[in-house]
């Protein structure tokens, strides 16, 4: 996450303060920024897996 946050990507959203803090767990926090870093920079060719951690999926999760 740090990483992410510190690459341009806007994660004051996963700040205490933030719109998207709830839940306040690190699954959904890295969730989110690295989906707002892959968004921010696939078009430049950047890769996601981070080294293994994340997996592109096709479905958003909250739906059921």
């Amino acid at each position: 996450m740090d990483y992410t946050c510190g690459s341009g990507v806007d994660c004051d959203s996963v700040q205490p303060s933030g719109s998207c803090f709830r839940p306040d767990t690190m699954i959904t926090h890295a969730s989110y920024a690295f989906n707002s870093y892959w968004q921010h920079t696939k078009s430049n060719g950047a890769t996601c897996d981070f080294g293994g951690t994340t997996m592109l999926i096709t479905k958003d999760p909250m739906d059921h």
